[in-house]
């Protein structure tokens, strides 16, 4: 995990926030207004929405802070005329771009095709920072600095982009730093040029963490194939929660060893047990909010989402979600 992706996200773009809601009309317009028109619907029955965004504009990018508070599906269809770079902060995100699926994660930011149809399944902890780019100006600016290195076809990017690691890890520290910044008043961003600069800094560099130009030589298969894996892992204990995973099992789903997948855990920041246990977390804390107080208890539902460990889980609830789950439970 980079060191940017570690902080609290919402002390993010504090002084930006466009709104706060429940109301999923409303959240639907607000977010349309700043990206385009899409579908917006709440998962599981008695779910609730608890959606925030917080957005900054330096000229013609959007810094975005958006979290939903309660699992979501959301269709936007086809992008066309912009690009968005969606990056986890917390929780996690099923992205399908066109027909390419990924399991996006901290650590794992997502670019859907502007021209292929985009639809997500964000979970309800799923806390994203999501950089805006009109088309247009960025295949200016790649062409113009790196035209010997193009082609006329339009600029193709990856779906899925490492933050945890390289370029894309630099790239994320550093849409994150901005984000930072536009908080302060003055910021160094309320200056044109600066902001100008900043833009075409995130721009080009983006490319050049997606295209690889420039690079040396390409990451090793292995490397490349260790991601999938660890991707595909994360896909299975989170859509399968309920099931009784060992790493042996999850090695054999996704077509791998035990050692290998292990190891691949490990190189990505995480482990197996640490997945499982947040997964059996993230679907106690979904009981806790449609439960009525005084209908179940803590320790029940943990028991129930085979979460053995009372006071560990309990401290681990509250890292991940920012509060006890008695608090969930009392809403």
């Amino acid at each position: 995990m980079t060191r940017g992706l570690a902080l609290e996200p919402l002390s993010l773009l504090r002084g930006n926030e466009l709104f706060r809601s429940g109301d999923l009309d409303y959240v639907r317009d607000q977010v349309g207004r700043v990206f385009c028109p899409h579908r917006l619907e709440l998962v599981g029955h008695g779910a609730r929405l608890d959606a925030r965004m917080r957005t900054k504009w330096l000229r013609t990018i959007g810094i975005n802070l958006v979290g939903y508070g309660g699992e979501v599906l959301v269709g936007p269809g086809l992008l066309n005329d912009f690009l968005v770079i969606m990056i986890p902060l917390t929780g996690h995100a099923l992205v399908r771009s066109g027909n390419e699926d990924i399991e996006s994660h901290p650590g794992l930011a997502t670019i859907p095709h502007p021209d292929r149809p985009l639809t997500m399944r964000w979970s309800a902890d799923c806390v994203k920072l999501i950089v805006r780019i009109e088309r247009s100006c960025l295949e200016a600016n790649v062409r113009e600095h790196f035209g010997h290195a193009l082609d006329e076809r339009p600029i193709d990017f990856r779906p899925d982009m490492d933050v945890a690691s390289g370029y894309g890890a630099g790239w994320a520290n550093l849409a994150l730093t901005i984000a930072h910044d536009l908080d302060d008043e003055p910021s160094l961003f309320d200056d044109t040029l600066l902001a100008r600069t900043w833009e075409q800094i995130l721009m080009l560099s983006l490319f050049r963490a997606q295209s690889g130009f420039g690079e040396p030589e390409s990451p090793a298969r292995s490397q490349i194939a260790s991601r999938r894996h660890v991707n595909a892992a994360l896909a299975a204990i989170r859509h399968r929660v309920d099931e009784p995973w060992t790493i042996e099992r999850l090695a054999r789903e996704v077509g791998t060893g035990k050692r290998s997948l292990q190891s691949a855990f490990q190189d990505a920041g995480s482990t197996f047990t640490g997945e499982l246990r947040d997964a059996r977390l993230r679907k106690a804390r979904d009981i806790l909010r449609v439960s009525a107080p005084g209908s179940v208890n803590v320790a029940s539902v943990f028991a129930r989402c085979g979460l053995q460990h009372h006071g560990r889980a309990s401290g681990r609830y509250r890292a991940l979600f920012g509060e006890r789950p008695t608090d969930t439970l009392q809403r």
